[in-house]
């Protein structure tokens, strides 16, 4: 007589070939990026490199209208830099608070050159991703938990 099969149990070995372990539970995964996290990280890696682009574009031109020279071109160029990593690293759900911090410094910055175009349209943009770090604050705290590791620092030390 052979054994009998309960509803549920797994006979078979997944697409991996690999035999789970039915008595080790499953490692907890980060729950879903939101779809403004999502938003707001592309915002910052598309608005950083076109903010490079249009420096290097007034360096290369040569063109006295942009801030492309001096050390206020360099600082504004390293700003735009800075917010093509912080939108990587938003997407990673790291670093909350320089993200927030970065953001908060170039909304500002725009806002101050309001009367342009190009201002008024990437303050709106900094707007939104602004809304969308303090919306979406829990997504980035989110740790393992300590039970499901089996440590006392959430999994965190290496």
């Amino acid at each position: 007589m052979s054994p009998r099969r309960f509803d549920g149990a797994i006979t078979t070995a997944d697409d991996s070939g690999e035999i789970r372990d039915a008595s080790l539970a499953p490692a907890p995964e980060r729950p879903r990026r939101p779809i403004l996290i999502e938003l707001g990280s592309a915002i910052l890696i598309v608005g950083g490199m076109t903010a490079v682009l249009e420096n290097v574009g007034f360096a290369v031109a040569g063109a006295e209208v942009g801030v492309a020279a001096g050390p206020l071109g360099a600082l504004i160029l390293a700003l735009n830099l800075l917010t093509i990593l912080v939108g990587v690293l938003v997407r990673l759900g790291r670093a909350w608070v320089l993200a927030i911090n970065v953001v908060a410094i170039a909304l500002f910055l725009e806002l101050t050159a309001l009367p342009s175009t190009f201002a008024i349209v990437f303050a709106g943009l900094d707007a939104i991703v602004l809304f969308a770090l303090f919306r979406h604050r829990a997504w980035f705290d989110w740790r393992p938990d300590e039970a499901a590791t089996g440590r006392a620092d959430g999994g965190l030390a290496r």
